[in-house]
């Protein structure tokens, strides 16, 4: 395909793109803002709706007004083998982005861009913390011409240790399917269900607990309508566990609704050296990985999924590590609902010659519990001074009773294994998580200690790739040190290319 030097337009329907980019990040994010406009609105409705519409209707206009400016401001080209960006409305932003730099790029059709034969482009470079290049609203061809052209630039030859891995195949062949059954595995299975319901149980707790007092009659008043409202056999201590538990429903189908719309009509396929998935019923993404830039995966199992024998994998390039979501985050590759086989075959595939249900895996030392259970018994010792002066009920004492069992939970999934050149550490807690890396991959290492652990003659081994930073905690201090030394070893003396 061939291009232009000048400067070209995304098309105007990238202005909604730019709308539900910014409420996302607005909700998601960063609620603060949002929060506080609510609550300025709730405390003047009352007094002057005629200036909360007006403000309303103001905010609204100037959120259109900056989203055409953008999109009016937002140019791009290609030019002498990269991709150029010029944007920003009050501060202008240029971007030059080469394309052998290019680490990932990923494809995504949108319901309102289908229908006119558009496209959303997103590019990210070698140690990019974000996307780098996002185009919303451009031609499908042009898009498809770009993601081949980036794709055939950075296709370097590998070097041996890579063709010896196998990376380097040619052919194309699928790797994985995921049916609606499995997504729906998948969506019942995300942790953020039992975080959602715990958060839900306190709050239905702190409004039970101020039903008596004079500036929650409004609540009262509303849950004596729901039990008025509630069959006559029920017993009234059951409706808070009841609402739980509709609650926790209700989440468990959102959840899964979301992971049926992301991933439906999931397909991963290795195409030589590169993986690329293919999923989405609204959007429809397609995102693409070179073996050799995948710097350490990821395998979850929650508690629910350990029910179903699935694990969640996802495969991280270089680029911050993010904290667990159904989208896998930071553009990771994500593999969801894996079962026993499918895993195997998968990290077979990634690692070869990595035989996951012959891996020993060494526990760390006991003393990781003390620091907890220390930081939860005075915790329990000031509930404990609360409930005799009065101010807190004696129920809440009894959260407390799983603590002891969990935190002993906690140190038994901890542990490492070394395998040749790979290390695998675990942790969890209800569940349990797996990260695998090659030893060569590692950028910086570091053995540190507190005076508790000094004592004992234990200390921390910190482990920074390029993906993010992990810690094996309470391990010897001779075995810190002779696992640092094989590392930086592997480091030193592999020939795999590290990006």
């Amino acid at each position: 395909m061939t291009y232009r030097s000048d400067w070209h337009r995304v098309s105007p329907l990238a202005i909604i793109h730019h709308g539900l980019t910014f409420l996302r990040q607005l909700v998601g994010s960063n609620p603060g803002p949002l929060l506080g406009l609510i609550a300025g609105t709730v405390a003047f409705a009352r007094e002057s709706p005629l200036m909360i519409a007006t403000t309303a209707l103001t905010l609204v206009l100037l959120g259109v007004g900056m989203a055409v400016m953008g999109w009016l401001r937002f140019l791009y080209r290609v030019h002498d083998g990269a991709i150029q960006v010029q944007q920003g409305v009050f501060t202008r932003h240029k971007l030059t982005l080469a394309f052998e730099r290019i680490q990932n790029v990923r494809l995504e059709r949108p319901i309102y861009l289908r229908p006119f034969g558009l496209a959303r482009l997103t590019i990210e470079s070698a140690g990019s913390a974000s996307e780098e290049v996002h185009l919303p609203g451009i031609p499908l061809g042009e898009a498809e011409g770009l993601r081949d052209r980036a794709l055939a630039e950075t296709n370097a030859p590998l070097e041996p240790e890579a063709e010896a891995s196998g990376a380097g195949s040619p052919g194309t062949h699928e790797l994985l399917r995921r049916d609606p059954s499995d997504l729906v595995i998948y969506g019942i299975s995300s942790p953020a269900i039992l975080w959602g319901g715990a958060i839900a149980a306190s709050l239905m707790g702190a409004v039970t607990r101020n039903l008596g007092d004079d500036r929650s009659r409004e609540a009262e008043q509303a849950m004596n309508t729901l039990l008025e409202t509630m069959p006559g056999w029920l017993p009234e201590f059951l409706v808070l566990p009841l609402a739980i538990l509709l609650l926790l429903v209700l989440m468990s189908l959102a959840s899964m609704t979301m992971a049926l719309l992301r991933y439906q009509g999931y397909q991963l396929f290795r195409e030589g050296e590169r993986y690329r998935v293919t999923s989405g019923l609204l959007t429809r993404r397609e995102q693409g990985i070179r073996h050799q830039r995948i710097q350490h995966l990821h395998l979850a199992q929650s508690f629910v999924a350990r029910l179903f024998r699935r694990h969640h994998l996802s495969c991280h390039p270089i680029g911050p590590s993010l904290p667990d979501q159904p989208d896998g985050g930071g553009g990771a590759l994500m593999a969801p609902s894996l079962t026993p086989d499918e895993q195997a075959q998968i990290i077979e595939t990634l690692y070869p010659g990595l035989d996951w249900g012959d891996l020993r895996f060494h526990p760390v030392n006991a003393r990781f519990m003390l620091p907890r259970f220390a930081f939860w018994g005075l915790l329990a010792t000031i509930t404990v001074a609360w409930v005799t002066v009065g101010d807190v009920p004696a129920w809440v004492l009894a959260l407390f009773l799983p603590v002891p069992p969990l935190i002993v939970l906690n140190w038994h999934r901890q542990g490492w294994c070394l395998h040749g050149e790979r290390l695998i550490l675990r942790g969890g807690l209800i569940g349990c998580h797996y990260t695998v890396f090659d030893a060569y991959r590692v950028q910086t290492l570091k053995l540190f200690q507190n005076p508790l652990q000094r004592r004992a003659g234990l200390a921390n081994l910190g482990i920074r790739l390029g993906s993010g930073g992990f810690r094996l905690p309470f391990i010897p201090w001779g075995t810190g040190t002779r696992l640092m030394d094989h590392l930086l070893w592997q480091v030193e003396t592999s020939r795999a290319p590290w990006l």
